[in-house]
């Protein structure tokens, strides 16, 4: 994947994740669900336990980066939730890189090889 990705922005939109089970980390934990609309989208929650607003922001934009550069096997029609954890914030750009990644391989793997 490369290019602009389109974002889950609506309080509906999460909260529709409600009772979706996922895979988790201790940095961070990544749910997802099937949408109509035949593209991928993703939603970033960072919480006020990750830290204050400047350290959430700079974890939004480092996932945001890594999914950029995603390249997985995620057919389109997902929408994906990665929910940042306290320990995000004290993370380096490669260990955030390589949990999230680790999961949405195994998320992708327990559905088959292009499914979430």
């Amino acid at each position: 994947m490369t290019g602009a990705l389109v974002m889950l922005r609506t309080p509906r939109d999460f909260a529709a994740f409600e009772g979706v089970r996922g895979r988790s980390h201790p940095l961070l934990s990544v749910r997802a669900r099937r949408n109509t609309l035949g593209h991928q989208r993703f939603g970033i929650s960072t919480g006020r336990a990750v830290g204050p607003s400047v350290v959430r922001n700079r974890v939004r934009r480092r996932i945001r980066e890594i999914l950029r550069a995603w390249a997985g096997p995620l057919t389109p029609g997902w929408d994906l939730l990665i929910v940042a954890r306290a320990g995000s914030a004290s993370a380096s750009f490669a260990d955030l890189r390589s949990v999230l990644l680790d999961l949405l391989g195994r998320l992708t793997a327990r559905e088959g090889t292009s499914n979430p």
